[in-house]
């Protein structure tokens, strides 16, 4: 029981630890929709740009020209008449990520997909100043950005951004007070399964010395004798104690705690 108590224990605080990493790295998602093909990657809002909306945004994806986006974007994303908005994908590098996102608002972009520009496989945090910055931004791998890359521009195509968790501070006290909720209810659960264990072994205890009395071996250390003839003297007399019959000459009776013999 003690042993099980110490798993929970440690996997609760792994599962905390966990919540708050992925709180803090504000992990989340772009999702690629074509026909029957759907695929999904992850990805990091910017710091400095407002967070995607809990129902997510839909979009048209672009390629940015100059790809870079650290010059004024030559490109301009066409108007939709089916609400969708026009995303632009930008690769990483030559200037600073607030400098691409900028550059992406003002081209009429509501989206900025930034890639890596080297497979490192890994997602970075964008930071910059928030001042005057109105549309979306995430980052993503190279991977992923040559994935999206492939579909960019094809009508029949639809991006996705599904939003993160925010590493605010509601979002990690409430993450710390469902994951407290969970230890306790699991060391509750403990306490009250031990404590129903030591019921039942214990009323299982008084059950057997109920029922069963004393043990054979505690009958036969004690002292007995044959009885013969009644004495005035003597403690046993001539009826049984137990069963209230009068002893025969020759009967092996047993002296009780209490003096009494059967």
């Amino acid at each position: 029981m003690k042993m099980m108590m110490n798993r929970a224990l440690v996997l609760l605080l792994l599962l905390l630890f966990h919540l708050l990493t992925l709180s803090s790295l504000a992990s989340a998602k772009v999702i690629l929709i074509r026909n029957n093909i759907t695929r999904s990657f992850d990805d990091i809002e910017a710091n400095f740009a407002p967070s995607v909306k809990a129902a997510g945004e839909i979009g048209l994806l672009y390629v940015a020209e100059p790809l870079d986006a650290c010059s004024d974007l030559t490109n301009k994303p066409e108007q939709s008449s089916n609400g969708t908005s026009p995303f632009v994908l930008i690769v990483r590098g030559g200037c600073s990520f607030e400098d691409k996102v900028r550059k992406a608002q003002r081209a009429g972009f509501k989206a900025a997909i930034i890639h890596d520009n080297e497979d490192r496989g890994i997602l970075i945090a964008m930071a910059g100043n928030s001042g005057g910055i109105k549309i979306h931004a995430v980052f993503v791998t190279k991977e992923t950005g040559d994935a999206l890359k492939e579909f960019a521009g094809l009508s029949d195509t639809k991006v996705w951004l599904l939003p993160s968790f925010e590493n605010s501070a509601w979002s990690i006290m409430a993450v710390s007070f469902i994951s407290l909720l969970a230890m306790s209810a699991v060391l509750a659960t403990c306490f009250f399964v031990r404590r129903h264990r030591i019921r039942r072994r214990t009323s299982r205890s008084s059950r057997v010395r109920e029922f069963h009395g004393m043990s054979r071996r505690l009958v036969k250390a004690m002292p007995s004798l044959i009885f013969s003839s009644v004495h005035e003297d003597n403690t046993t007399a001539f009826t049984c104690a137990i069963c209230l019959e009068d002893y025969s000459v020759g009967d092996k009776l047993r002296l009780l705690p209490c003096r009494h013999s059967e």
